[in-house]
């Protein structure tokens, strides 16, 4: 897959591979990827890549345990998000094509992206407040409603909140 130069939306740091840097770029279309030299590799190339910025982040830090993130000037920039993978909740078939199901993590938000092969299908948002998961419209597949709802519950489990869905 080439990418020219008018694809390209933005570049930023992301941080380093065995003293190499790598870079997360953005596309045009809001693809996200990491462009870096693994080792044993001359040349930069496509690394990880997702949806959002913290899922590449994510399958950074699982891939290569050696990925160090560059380390950001202000609390402000630093991105806050925390990142986990729920598609054990995904039937096998899903899983077999390519979907995955995460659910991404920042102050009062979460959000959870399912996706097939790193592009997103479907986004669900929902806001965390007074100890509570809070859901507004619903509007899934029929073949993601189990694999959210397990993704819903172990979050929920983890941040000690209930689950509500307003209307």
């Amino acid at each position: 897959m080439n990418i020219t130069p008018n694809e390209v939306d933005t570049i930023e740091d992301a941080g380093m591979i065995d003293g190499s840097p790598v870079k997360l770029l953005r596309t045009k279309g809001g693809f996200w990827m990491a462009i870096g030299k693994p080792r044993g590799k001359f040349r930069d190339e496509a690394i990880a890549a997702g949806s959002h910025p913290a899922i590449v982040r994510y399958q950074l830090e699982k891939q290569y345990p050696t990925f160090q993130p560059v380390l950001q000037k202000s609390e402000n920039m630093a991105d806050m998000a925390k990142v986990e993978k729920h598609s054990h909740y995904l039937s096998d078939s899903l899983r077999k094509s390519g979907h995955d199901i995460f659910s991404i993590q920042t102050p009062g938000k979460i959000e959870f992206q399912i996706t097939k092969q790193n592009v997103t299908v479907h986004s669900v948002e929902s806001q965390l407040t007074d100890g509570a998961i809070v859901f507004g419209k619903l509007n899934i597949g029929k073949e993601f409603t189990r694999a959210l709802a397990g993704a819903t519950a172990e979050k929920a489990i983890q941040c000690g909140a209930k689950i509500k869905i307003s209307r």
